[in-house]
C-alpha cells in the first residue's frame, strides 16, 4: 500500500512541476530572442561605425567622397568606385531590411540607412545603375518599399542606357 501511495504522489509532483518547467523554457526562449536581437543590433551598428571609421582614416577615400558625385567630370573610375561603394552599402540596406522584418533590428537603424542614400547618392548614375542590377533580384514588395523613399516612387527605367555607358551588362 506504502508503495502505490508513493506512486501517486510522485506523479502529484510529476504533475506540478511540469509546468513549471515550461515556463522556464518558454523565459529562457524569450531571454535568447532577447539576446540575439541585441547581438545582431550590435553587430550593424558596429559595422555602420566601422565604415566610418575606416573612411576617416583612408585619406584618398575621403577625398573621393567629398567630390560632386553628380559631375560630368567624374572619370570612368569615378563611376565604379561610387558603383561599388553603393553596392556596399545597398547590401548593407538590404540586410538591415530583412532583419528588420524578422524583428531583428530596429525602425531607427533602417532609417539611418535610407537616411544616408537619400542624401542623393542614389541619384548619381552609378547608383542608379547598381539598383538596376539588384532590383531584378528583390521581390516586388521590397521594390515598392526601396523605390517610394529612395525615388519617390518613380523609379524610371532608364538605366538600362546607363548600364551599357558604364560596361555593366553583356552583350
Amino acid at each position: 500500500m506504502m508503495l502505490d501511495d508513493l506512486a501517486t504522489l510522485a506523479q502529484i509532483v510529476e504533475g506540478g512541476l511540469l509546468p513549471l518547467s515550461l515556463i522556464y523554457l518558454a523565459r529562457e526562449a524569450q531571454l535568447n530572442v532577447k539576446l540575439t536581437k541585441a547581438q545582431f543590433s550590435h553587430t550593424l551598428t558596429d559595422r555602420l561605425y566601422e565604415r566610418y571609421l575606416s573612411s576617416t582614416q583612408n585619406e584618398e577615400f575621403v577625398n573621393f567622397l567629398a567630390k560632386d558625385f553628380s559631375s560630368d567630370e567624374l572619370t570612368d573610375a569615378d563611376q565604379w568606385r561610387i558603383t561599388l561603394w553603393t553596392n556596399a552599402m545597398l547590401v548593407d540596406l538590404f540586410d538591415t531590411f530583412e532583419q528588420r522584418e524578422s524583428g531583428l533590428a530596429t525602425a531607427e537603424q533602417l532609417d539611418m540607412r535610407v537616411n544616408l542614400l537619400k542624401l542623393g547618392l542614389m541619384r548619381t548614375q552609378g547608383a542608379r545603375a547598381a539598383w538596376s542590377l539588384w532590383k531584378p533580384s528583390k521581390d516586388a514588395s521590397f521594390v515598392e518599399w526601396f523605390e517610394s523613399e529612395l525615388y519617390d516612387g518613380k523609379f524610371d527605367e532608364e538605366t538600362d542606357e546607363i548600364t551599357t555607358s558604364l560596361n555593366m551588362r553583356r552583350s
